[in-house]
């Protein structure tokens, strides 16, 4: 049984699987419409959560009013929430050098804590 597997897949590489290859293309197609897509939603939607890090300080615009700001680690360990009382602010955090992962509802990014 396995050889005759390996022979039927040894002629499909050497026949070039015309197949595997449209599907391949057309997920690929799709992936990058929706990418695009998503770039310029991003673009159009001004309201969009933006959030970075320097120092021990996580700074965050925008985020919706009454938020959790949510930090895992990468392994996915909730290290720290804390509730935002303005859509805007800077936040101290005292936790560890290393990369982590803030969630803002359903915004999501990784940051660096150096």
């Amino acid at each position: 049984m396995k050889v005759l597997f390996s022979i039927i897949l040894l002629l499909a590489v050497w026949a070039g699987c015309p197949l595997e290859v449209m599907a391949q293309q057309a997920n690929t197609t799709v992936s990058t419409t929706t990418t695009t897509t998503a770039a310029k939603e991003k673009d159009k939607d001004p309201d969009s959560i933006e959030i970075s890090a320097y120092d021990n300080k996580i700074v965050v615009e925008n985020a919706p009013a009454g938020s959790k700001l949510e930090i895992y680690s990468v392994v996915g360990i909730r290290v720290k929430e804390i509730p935002m009382k303005q859509p805007s602010g800077e936040y101290a955090v005292d936790i560890a050098k290393g990369y982590y992962i803030v969630r803002i509802g359903d915004t999501v990014r990784k940051i660096s804590i150096r």
